[in-house]
């Protein structure tokens, strides 16, 4: 059995500065790429003009303040470093979707269904795996759900985010 309030606190504590680190970007137009526009073996960007230093500095530091809140608020120091490092793979996850969507020949904005909405989430759950913070893994189930809902919560908003004008794409 699944208790609502052990699985808010685990989604807060563990996944909120992921999502806030993959959701910030957008808030800035960065004009430096990550990739500097060189193309890959393939003739293709490596990540496209989407992936720019100021989008991933944006990230890692709003990651950063989720945590640091976070411990502050379950008086656990730990989850400021948590916050940064999920975080940061969070946008890692992220660049590694972009790449795979060059690829195979998808444009920067274009939508790749299931890579856009998990693949921020399989980034900062590697992080976690990496770390060994077995408190994520502990309840499989709720890693299960945790797709679920990062899946109808990143295509809402990615749908605001198009009505607002601030993407391209609808999904």
């Amino acid at each position: 059995m699944i208790e609502a309030s052990e699985f808010v606190e685990w989604l807060l504590k563990y996944y909120l500065p992921p999502m806030i680190a993959n959701a910030s970007p957008v808030l800035v137009k960065g004009a430096r790429r990550i990739d500097r526009g060189r193309l890959f073996i393939d003739g293709k960007p490596v990540f496209g003009s989407n992936k720019t230093w100021e989008g991933l500095l944006i990230g890692v530091v709003n990651s950063y303040i989720a945590g640091s809140s976070l411990a502050l608020v379950f008086r656990d120091s730990y989850l400021a470093f948590l916050g940064l490092g999920a975080g940061l793979f969070a946008l890692l996850g992220d660049m590694i979707g972009a790449f795979i969507k060059r690829r195979i020949g998808l444009k920067p904005g274009d939508p790749a269904l299931f890579l856009d909405q998990w693949d921020f989430i399989l980034g900062a759950t590697f992080f976690y795996y990496v770390t060994n913070t077995i408190q994520v893994f502990e309840k499989p189930e709720y890693i299960l759900i945790l797709l679920v809902l990062t899946f109808i919560l990143h295509v809402s908003t990615n749908l605001i985010a198009y009505v607002l004008g601030l993407k391209q794409s609808k999904l």
